[in-house]
């Protein structure tokens, strides 16, 4: 206590005695002194405090706090060293507002980009580590991805390759995003097979049923199997086969695509050992 109570009497001192020079100097450390502790104490302890409640909102408040705190300390600390050198802050600030347009039309895309994340931060389709489905950023490269961080200007996410991807914040909030982090309750998986027309379709749902239960990461009960159709819609004309589709719910969407693929191999292995038919493509001759 005594050590702080030293440091403001000698920071009052300096202020009282010093020049403009010196004024400046005590106002530009002030701000950053002022800045750190916001950003470093004050945040994380609210950081901490929002990680214990279930509402979202104080969540999105301090987040948004955290992004733009740096813009505040910066516009307060410019206007108190313009005062301190003894320049009228009014008409600095309608001559900026002039500038600011000027700026505004020139760099029109990254003012884009700022309003983007705010809105981003504020409406929070997306949160700090959700699982979305993105568009892809080449032929082999994956949708799929986590959300790493929303800044400013970009959004940053990995996907599923390992790339980190930096997305415009206008144009993924311009975008369609798939979140499957949102909602808690389970997702359900959907997988297509088609087996002959000789095929008993009583045994190949029990089979299927038995298969698809037997997978790790699948919430057991929640298998079903339709039959989807026997016509083609696009082509209209008779499939080659039955068509069949199997829904399951997830336990955890990130392995998604692993639990999937296990599932059509144990099928397949399933069918061949039932000596269930599955249905060849025909082949077209031109």
């Amino acid at each position: 206590m005594d050590t702080l109570t030293g440091f403001v009497n000698d920071v009052n001192s300096a202020w009282a005695t010093g020049n403009t020079v010196i004024k400046t100097l005590l106002a530009i450390v002030l701000t950053m002194l002022i800045f750190y502790i916001l950003r470093y104490v004050v945040v994380r302890k609210l950081e901490k405090l929002t990680a214990l409640t279930d509402n979202d909102f104080d969540d999105r408040f301090v987040h948004f706090l955290r992004q733009f705190l740096w813009l505040v300390a910066l516009f307060l600390g410019l206007v108190w060293v313009l005062k301190v050198n003894g320049i009228q802050v009014g008409p600095v600030l309608a001559g900026a507002g002039i500038f600011g347009i000027a700026i505004g039309l020139a760099a029109k895309e990254t003012l884009a980009d700022i309003l983007a994340g705010i809105f981003l931060i504020a409406d929070r389709p997306i949160r700090i580590g959700d699982r979305i489905m993105i568009e892809k950023i080449g032929k082999h490269w994956g949708g799929w991805g986590d959300v790493v961080d929303i800044g400013l200007r970009r959004t940053t996410i990995r996907n599923t390759d390992g790339v980190i991807v930096n997305y415009p914040n206008a144009v993924l909030a311009s975008s369609t995003i798939k979140n499957f982090s949102m909602d808690p309750r389970p997702m359900r998986v959907r997988i297509r097979f088609q087996t002959d027309y000789s095929a008993d379709t009583a045994k190949v749902k029990a089979v299927t049923l038995d298969t698809i239960d037997q997978v790790d990461g699948i919430i057991k009960g929640t298998t079903t199997v339709v039959i989807r159709s026997i016509w083609d819609d696009d082509q209209g004309h008779m499939l080659s086969g039955v068509l069949y589709e199997a829904r399951y719910q997830l336990e955890n969407v990130k392995s998604r695509t692993t639990t999937r693929s296990e599932v059509l191999e144990r099928l397949i292995g399933a069918f061949q050992r039932e000596n269930i038919p599955m249905a060849a493509m025909p082949i077209r001759r031109v």
